[in-house]
């Protein structure tokens, strides 16, 4: 059997205002760093995004510190360090430090706030996100990871006030690990005269994620005009005993995965 499989991803996720969200297509943001119970760790929550005063432009006295990836958001990466259940922010390194060796000067930028070289993230109020385990990369490159499991830090004033453990954050489908799977299932599920009748046609099916392994729907179905067909095509894919979900900072992603076939058989 001669068929051409085509597989794409789409991801829509909300964009909050300090506690930054990526999403498909987005200029990639490097993370920063926490250091915290002797682990150095990439984090995607920049708290100084919630610093009213903050500037990046101003950050490294008129030093040229320019991301080399084209659109990047930010021109620093900022380190974090846990300290007796406090928040701290210990360095500002430019995005390219490894390079260029730019690191601000945090007793110019905060000359009432330093104190043992580091200084109290006291106006940061919200979640800070720090992933745990393994991981799987998602969308365009880079793209972001999904971490196994992730830890919340419920953050008041630069203190934390509370923790949270999830794990559990994806889960990936033998119908996503390869499309070819949900051709069979279809094949196996739908009656003979229907799969005569998909034949040279190209089918398009969106797949959306839910909160859970059962918890997915179909958006739309393409190339099929005939509705008595198309309806018997998505109660077959209905059927499926599972498929993807995804968490991320605490959010259930509704992730449309795109399908494409066409069935080339003499």
């Amino acid at each position: 059997m001669k068929r051409t499989v085509l597989y794409i991803i789409f991801l829509s996720i909300n964009i909050g205002f300090c506690q930054y969200r990526q999403k498909a297509g987005q200029p990639y943001a490097e993370p920063d760093l926490l250091i915290w119970e002797n682990d150095t760790i990439q984090i995607q929550t920049f708290p100084l995004y919630c610093l009213s005063t903050f500037d990046q432009k101003n950050l490294f006295d008129n030093k040229e510190a320019k991301p080399e990836c084209w659109g990047c958001l930010k021109n620093y990466i900022a380190e974090w360090k846990i300290i007796n259940s406090k928040l701290y922010l210990s360095n500002i390194y430019s995005f390219n430090f490894k390079k260029d060796s730019i690191k601000t000067d945090l007793n110019k930028l905060f000359p009432d706030k330093i104190k043992n070289n580091v200084v109290l993230a006291d106006w940061y109020s919200g979640n800070l996100f720090v992933p745990k385990g393994e991981h799987i990369w998602m969308s365009q490159s880079p793209g972001f990871p999904i971490y196994e499991s992730e830890w919340k830090l419920i953050i008041e004033k630069g203190q934390i006030e509370n923790m949270e453990l999830k794990n559990g954050n994806y889960y990936k489908s033998i119908y996503t690990e390869s499309p070819k799977n949900l051709i069979a299932f279809i094949e196996n599920n739908l009656d003979q005269k229907s799969i005569n009748e998909l034949k040279n046609r190209k089918i398009s099916i969106y797949l959306k994620t839910g909160k859970s392994k059962n918890d997915f729907s179909i958006s739309k179905v393409k190339g099929i005009t005939d509705k008595s067909l198309e309806k018997k095509l998505v109660e077959v894919i209905n059927k499926l005993p599972n498929f993807d979900y995804y968490y991320r900072h605490g959010e259930e992603l509704n992730i449309i995965f795109l399908i494409t076939f066409m069935d080339n058989r003499p």
